[in-house]
């Protein structure tokens, strides 16, 4: 059964500032802040002092300075309102993955599942709460079958003495019935239609015929809309709602009576976490792409530590190992009171060959473990592989991807993933090392398209002991094909491997043709790479 905590907070705006400039609200004069409206500077919140004399949001600031005209006022900051509340939406993720803003002034939990970690539902909200209120922010919350019973309790359904309200399991009719229409969130023309019409509380639209109850608006958009409304709020239409951050294939979570503070008892219980997890995912026989652990401190603030693999995993050890490194970097502050791991993304988890033996009896492992350590070091981009390109110009043959990106996709089974052909036979020796970019060299050939005698190659002359080749490449036609008649077109390559009389061997090539073609242009030689 879905379980919806929505918190209400009245005084955000004022206290938010009063956080950022602690001495920007005064505490014994009425304040308020103000923005433009369709009739001028209105209202948007108050503080205690002001509350009490009877001024309200929505108030227009000309009539609240005709009755009270030492009134204190400034703009209202919406944006920054908007961001601090986000970050609250982000901590208050302790109590369920699934959360978001609700408006200016709130939020939503989905807390299905999670009210065991704090001893039940009432304890759930009585800890919610009352860090709220620690950190100096009115607070009132609802809990709920659905988002929009959820809304009303907070809003409109807590006792004077309490901080929250609880619809039990399948009995959200009676809990909101008593309520007034308001909680259904209708705007103010629609509450005023239906009060005129005598409907005050939210029980009375329930005995009402739906076809009578159509028939007593203007229109059809407006009894759609309280109706869709009354659906929402009752469970009987789902309610779309999108979480701040998509929500992950599986999560567990630890909750301590006494906060966290040395590294030791973290990386201890996050050990037990991933056990947990991993024996999650190989019961659903998933495994996890991406892992995130989240720690939340005692103080409302949060912090995050995350992992990828290039294979789907549910080996807790590596899970370990590859979070274990990240773990110096967590900043406990006054302590973490709740842990919890997600498997973010997850996929089947097939039953991939971990290694082969080789004609020597000698095994070679499956590099995916190494590259998710490496990875998760060093960086995405750091870890790179070579595949073939399909071109037969050697700087072009090859290109380097994330190592990340192809174990993934060449091991998961939903991936079709094609890999050409090398352009050039595996017989065509290669040097180990090439050049980034070829380096041009002087040579003195015996025969003008014959192989070097001897070349130049920064500053230090080396004489050829042998010489092998040409091994001839041409330019790939499909980049002549559009070129314009005054634009400088592709040259043939001539490959020597030489080897000088140090021992030292290199892969050389003559740019152009001393005949053909390709015009009267001199020929140039390069150094290309270099033998092991």
């Amino acid at each position: 059964m879905k379980r919806v905590v929505s918190i209400w907070l009245p005084s955000w705006p004022i206290f938010r500032l009063r956080r950022a400039e602690p001495t920007a609200v005064p505490s014994q004069q009425p304040f308020a802040l103000i923005e433009s409206g369709a009739h001028g500077l209105a209202i948007v919140a108050v503080n205690e002092t002001a509350a009490r004399l009877g001024i309200e949001a929505g108030t227009s600031l000309a009539d609240a300075r005709a009755a009270h005209p030492d009134l204190l006022s400034r703009p209202a900051e919406p944006e920054k309102d908007r961001i601090a509340l986000l970050k609250l939406a982000r901590w208050a993720g302790r109590y369920g993955p699934n959360r978001h803003i609700d408006g200016n002034d709130g939020l939503w939990i989905d807390v299905s599942g999670v009210a065991h970690l704090f001893g039940g539902e009432e304890n759930l909200l009585n800890d919610m709460t009352q860090h709220l209120l620690s950190f100096g922010v009115a607070v009132q919350a609802g809990l709920a079958d659905t988002l929009g019973a959820a809304h009303a309790l907070a809003r409109f359904g807590c006792p004077p003495d309490a901080a929250w309200s609880m619809a039990p399991v399948s009995e959200t009719h009676a809990a909101i019935g008593f309520l007034p229409v308001e909680a259904l969130r209708l705007d103010a023309s629609r509450i005023l239609l239906l009060k005129r019409l005598g409907l005050r509380h939210i029980g009375q639209l329930y005995d009402i015929p739906r076809d009578s109850l159509a028939r007593r608006f203007r229109s059809s958009d407006v009894a759609a809309a309280v109706l869709v409304r009354l659906d929402q709020a009752l469970g009987a239409m789902e309610e779309p709602r999108r979480p701040m951050l998509p929500p992950p294939v599986l999560s567990v979570a630890r909750a301590f009576a006494e906060p966290l503070i040395s590294s030791e008892a973290l990386e201890a219980f996050t050990n037990e976490l991933a056990n947990e997890l991993a024996a999650a995912l190989a019961a659903k026989d998933l495994g996890v792409r991406v892992l995130r652990l989240t720690f939340y401190r005692a103080d409302g603030t949060s912090g995050t530590i995350a992992a990828a693999m290039s294979t789907p995993c549910h080996d807790a050890r590596h899970m370990m190992a590859l979070l274990s490194e990240k773990f110096s970097s967590i900043d406990a502050g006054f302590g973490v009171d709740i842990l919890r791991l997600d498997a973010v993304r997850a996929g089947k988890r097939g039953a991939n060959q971990k290694g082969f033996g080789s004609p020597q009896g000698a095994a070679f492992r499956d590099p995916s473990e190494l590259v998710d350590r490496l990875v998760n070091r060093l960086g995405r981009d750091a870890i790179t592989v070579l595949r073939p390109n399909g071109s037969h110009i050697p700087e072009r043959a090859e290109i380097r991807l994330p190592a990340l990106d192809v174990l993934a996709a060449e091991t998961s089974s939903r991936v079709a993933s094609y890999t050409p052909p090398w352009p050039y036979p595996k017989r065509l020796l290669r040097p180990a090392f090439m050049l980034s970019r070829p380096e041009p060299i002087q040579v003195t050939a015996g025969v003008p398209d014959g192989p070097p005698a001897s070349f130049i190659w920064r500053r230090v002359e080396r004489r050829v002991a042998r010489a092998e080749g040409p091994e001839r490449i041409a330019p790939e036609w499909w980049r002549t094909l559009y070129l314009d008649e005054d634009q400088k077109r592709p040259r043939t390559r001539d490959y020597y491997r030489i080897e000088d009389q140090q021992g030292a061997m290199y892969w050389v090539f003559r740019h152009g043709l001393y005949e053909g073609e390709e015009g009267s242009e001199r020929p140039s030689w390069f150094l290309h790479g270099l033998f092991a």
